[in-house]
């Protein structure tokens, strides 16, 4: 591991779980097996990174965030040509507990109550990765400081469990825990869509993964995401060409073919529309800075 740094300072020595901690880290080659860790939000702000849970593969990068259960067993594993860096949030036990209870009664002396944790893969939200990414880009965070975003985080937790049940009562079953299945269900392609944005997948590929026929994955996916699959991954196809963009010296047309695009045009037309400039701006605005 070419370097890392947890806050406090203490956070190696002492047992994670026993308080809150970050840990940041920069690593060409770095393994983690089976560890069944603290309630933990993982992100990534360089490369990407594949976490394993559950018997699936969660690809973590720039765009999207893990969210892993207290006594959730996962296996990492980095060998990559050039650094991947990570942030990792780690909750002390019972912690997030007490601010869902807070929050969601109101009261002064609030008893810590189980909480619904929206565990495993998310995409960019405006609450968790910013302020992920906010953490991950102040070098020495003072201890006041930090202890907000430990708040404002299990918040956000609280805040993104609502929204997914706002989706889960959008599944087309009339019982509830048919409707908690099915979005179980399409989760799994989502995750495996995020595993494998530049494989030229079918939707019988994705549907499989969700055990449910290719006409009935398309509805609940969109009804869950809002987004066909198609554009779905498009927008997860676009992201990695406007970081590739960003960090590598690759040709636009380099470009398009490595992140599964067949025709540059249409690329180009779609990143337009996206990001509101062509990809050679983009290339412009990143070597201005």
């Amino acid at each position: 591991m070419e370097g890392q740094r947890a806050f406090p300072e203490s956070s190696l020595s002492a047992p994670l779980g026993s308080h809150n901690a970050i840990l940041r880290a920069r690593s060409r080659t770095h393994g983690v097996k089976d560890f069944a860790g603290p309630l933990s939000i993982k992100s990534v702000t360089d490369g990407r990174v594949a976490w394993t849970s559950g018997g699936r593969e969660l690809v973590v990068d720039r765009d999207s965030f893990l969210v892993l259960h207290h006594g959730e067993p996962y296996s990492m594993n980095i060998d990559s040509r050039t650094p991947v860096a990570t942030l990792c949030v780690f909750f002390q036990h019972g912690f997030v507990e007490s601010a869902h209870a807070s929050l969601a009664r109101g009261d002064i002396d609030a008893e810590p109550a189980p909480a619904p944790f929206p565990g495993h893969l998310h995409t960019r939200d405006d609450r968790i990765l910013p302020r992920m990414q906010a953490i991950a880009n102040t070098p020495q965070p003072g201890r006041l400081w930090m202890d907000e975003q430990f708040l404002l985080l299990a918040r956000d937790l609280l805040l993104l469990d609502r929204d997914l049940g706002r989706r889960i009562r959008l599944m087309p079953a009339r019982r509830p825990s048919t409707r908690g299945e099915l979005f179980r269900r399409v989760r799994r392609g989502q995750e495996f869509l995020h595993a494998n944005p530049t494989r030229d997948l079918t939707l019988a590929d994705i549907a499989r993964q969700s055990c449910l026929s290719p006409y009935h994955f398309h509805r609940v996916f969109t009804r869950a995401f809002g987004k066909t699959p198609h554009q779905y991954r498009n927008e997860l196809r676009l992201a990695q060409a406007r970081r590739l963009l960003e960090t590598t010296e690759l040709t636009v047309t380099e470009i398009c073919g490595a992140v599964g695009f067949q025709s540059a045009p249409s690329f180009s037309t779609l990143f337009r529309q996206s990001f509101g400039v062509p990809p050679s701006a983009t290339r412009k605005l990143s070597n201005s800075r």
